[in-house]
């Protein structure tokens, strides 16, 4: 299986990489002193060595404690780096700065703003199910004419943060210092890890890794998911079937439901209580005694956006609990995935200020009508698994933070570590607070993304 492998940090446990997005937990890592992308650089790491550790026993037991400084030896910690080539500080004002790209961002740009992104047309690319209203190649083509036309207004780069003197970008070759009088905000969202035993094996990716690189390669797969996004991965695939969490109310519109059956797509509700890697299948045991066996796993539970840098911007979120995603509180100036938009016509629409919200409540169910309480998290497939994997933290140490009281995702990652490592909170703390069905996460501050020195 072409897939990398990384030793996690505390556990040493072999965990197979999932993200496609820089930033996220072990895309990039310190190998020898080099950063790689393990996303595009094919990497194994193996280990022989587990580590049974537990944040419940670290706060019990006095003896680990004093020996807590000696478990670094053990763990998995970079020991040196080379430094990266200095770049120059420039700065720029703007008029208008759209911070993102996408369908979205991508139709907002005129000959007034300046596009900053880190991935240009983003799932429109990759993804070939059919889009309601529109076919996909005509709305690919009105965006490639919009890059044509604008490509001069348009930077690849990555937002690190707001500070006092501006907002701050990285390059391939220089920071940019920006300020400009408008923001608009199109940053879109990501998929994460739900959480189920062994659920950190190789061969469980996210929908943007499976789109980008996997998915001319793994024809016969498993989805997990409840939205439209679920379906529409499902769509790109020769052979597949569809898994959603006991309890959930799956929220497919007619369109995909319609989609699905015409294709011949099972869909399971189940939870799942083992799943295997042999010899390159995996094999998924569920509660009801269901076996399934595919290539590849795919999450794509729903479009997370990302809240990170909506909310360093100054944008306040809420927790929607139809679809346990944080979306914006204030959409006046964001668009697209950064919404919570799973579907690109729709994306399309809140860019050109013509979003119809009967249309949103056909295409997209859950977003803005919110009558449906999920009582449970659809992350949650099963009763154990991790849920950080930069700090190496399980459901089973959160399960522990909360019967001490603490069911904030602050105080969780106080006591826990969760949170604290590369990816800053990105992803588990996002999965914590749906399992918790807290208003509030973390804080995230700047920069958002690690810096190279």
């Amino acid at each position: 299986m072409e897939i990398s492998t990384i030793i996690s940090k505390r556990k040493r446990r072999v965990i197979g990489i999932s993200y496609y997005e820089e930033g996220l937990p072990h895309v990039e890592v310190n190998l020898n002193g080099k950063k790689i992308n393990l996303a595009n650089n094919f990497y194994r790491e193996t280990s022989r060595i587990r580590i049974p550790f537990n944040v419940a026993l670290f706060h019990r037991n006095p003896i680990i404690r004093k020996l807590s400084p000696k478990l670094s030896l053990f763990q998995k910690l970079p020991t040196k780096y080379f430094p990266s080539t200095s770049k120059s500080i420039e700065k720029v004002t703007v008029k208008r700065i759209i911070i993102g790209g996408g369908t979205a961002g991508i139709t907002a740009l005129d000959d007034k703003s300046l596009l900053i992104t880190h991935e240009l047309i983003g799932d429109l690319e990759y993804d070939y199910s059919p889009i309601p209203e529109i076919e996909r190649e005509d709305l690919l083509e009105k965006i490639k004419e919009k890059i044509k036309k604008f490509h001069d207004r348009i930077i690849i780069g990555k937002f690190l943060g707001k500070f006092d003197e501006g907002l701050l970008f990285e390059t391939k070759d220089k920071y940019l210092l920006l300020t400009a009088e408008d923001i608009i905000i199109s940053v879109g969202g990501r998929t994460l890890r739900p959480i189920f035993n062994r659920n950190y094996i190789v061969g469980i990716v996210s929908r943007e890794l499976y789109l980008r690189k996997l998915k001319n390669k793994y024809k016969n797969i498993v989805v997990l998911g409840f939205t439209n996004l679920t379906a529409r991965t499902a769509l790109n695939a020769e052979k597949a079937i569809i898994i959603y969490p006991r309890g959930i109310k799956p929220l497919f519109s007619k369109f995909y439901r319609e989609q699905l059956e015409e294709k011949g797509i099972e869909i399971i509700e189940d939870n799942i209580s083992d799943i295997k890697n042999k010899k390159d299948v995996i094999v998924i045991s569920t509660y009801n005694g269901n076996l399934v066996k595919a290539q590849l796993v795919v999450f794509s539970i729903v479009k997370q956006p990302r809240i990170e840098i909506i909310t360093n911007l100054g944008v306040d979120y809420r927790f929607n609990h139809t679809l346990h995603i944080y979306q914006p509180a204030d959409s006046s100036k964001v668009i697209g995935g950064a919404l919570g938009i799973m579907d690109e016509y729709i994306s399309y629409l809140s860019a050109t200020n013509t979003l119809d919200y009967k249309k949103v409540s056909i295409y997209e169910p859950g977003l803005f009508n919110n009558d449906v309480i999920q009582n449970n998290s659809p992350y949650l497939y099963g009763e154990g698994g991790i849920i950080c994997e930069c700090e190496d933290i399980d459901l089973n140490d959160v399960n522990f933070a909360k019967k001490l009281g603490f069911i904030s995702v602050e105080d969780i990652k106080r006591i826990t570590g969760l949170g604290t490592g590369h990816c800053q909170g990105k992803v588990c703390s996002i999965v914590a607070g749906s399992i918790l069905k807290s208003p509030t996460l973390i804080t995230f501050r700047s920069p958002i993304y690690p810096v190279s020195l």
